[in-house]
């Protein structure tokens, strides 16, 4: 199998001036991507797996940079204009490039899949988003959903990997989609322009009293609101033994596998998530 290189590769895609200069492209699925090649690197289709796993990354930055465009009416900055085109034009842009790569490559058949894959992330997005308008969202189905729709994409593959690998592969995958999903989540509860709607949001209003639930309706952030319920409900905490849990599974996961081919690289990947639950880097977030 190729040594791990597809967030390199994928600077060819995503690092151009124009880009850099008016939006920023969303974080790269590096979990994701890395088991991905993984598993495939597991097949007969191992020769295409570094392929396989940067196409889907750039699908995924599509989406996650669309995601990014706002839909607020009325007059604008000329820099929010000019960021808010650019997240359109980045979109379609790396969009694109995975048609290009696996039709180049002759892999019409995942074009399909994918595109396919598209299609119910966005479904299952607007179901959620319609849900979070009307605030009839738990904090578990936040949770669950965003880990879904992370795994969605990469479950394309599902059939390829086979089917002794796929009970471990979509484990994992669903594994690594939560880490990551609380790690972005333990950054948005220290920032109030993106606490809106994020996993202490909708548990504090689930949990929290009728004032605490009016501070969160509120169309403007209130940042020391946030924080001072944030620290009630020891949000750190209570992610961060969602963390703990899951690199555990995760551990337990690899320790039951015979077939440890590749899974150096899966222990790579948990060796990330694992450092968020050392004292020390909890100590440099809290400062």
């Amino acid at each position: 199998m190729n040594s791990y290189r597809v967030p390199q590769l994928a600077k060819k895609y995503t690092d151009y001036d124009m880009i850099r200069q008016h939006t920023e492209i969303p974080p790269f699925p590096d979990s994701r991507a890395r088991l991905l090649q993984v598993f495939v690197g597991r097949t007969d289709e191992k020769g295409h797996d570094e392929l396989y796993a940067l196409a889907t990354s750039l699908v995924q930055l599509a989406m996650d940079t669309h995601d990014r465009i706002d839909t607020i009416s009325g007059d604008r900055k000329e820099q929010e204009m000019r960021s808010r085109q650019l997240n359109v034009l980045a979109g379609d842009y790396l969009s694109s490039r995975f048609y290009q790569l696996l039709a180049h490559a002759g892999r019409i058949e995942m074009i399909g899949k994918l595109s396919g894959a598209v299609s119910e992330v966005n479904v299952r997005k607007m179901t959620l988003y319609d849900r979070m308008k009307k605030l009839l969202v738990s904090a578990e189905e936040y949770l669950r959903e965003t880990v879904q729709l992370k795994m969605q994409l990469f479950l394309s593959f599902a059939d390829m990997i086979g089917e002794k690998e796929q009970k471990l592969w979509e484990s994992l995958l669903s594994e690594f989609s939560l880490c990551e999903t609380v790690v972005e989540e333990l950054q948005r509860i220290s920032n109030e322009k993106s606490f809106n709607h994020s996993y202490a949001f909708w548990y504090i209003y689930e949990q929290g009293n009728e004032d605490e639930r009016n501070i969160l309706r509120q169309s403007e952030p209130d940042e020391r609101a946030y924080g001072g319920m944030v620290l009630k409900y020891r949000m750190d905490e209570i992610l961060l033994d969602r963390l703990r849990e899951s690199t555990h599974r995760i551990q337990l996961l690899l320790q039951e596998e015979n077939d440890q081919r590749g899974l150096h690289d899966v222990q790579a990947i948990l060796e990330t998530y694992l450092g968020y639950l050392e004292p020390s880097h909890a100590a440099v977030r809290e400062d």
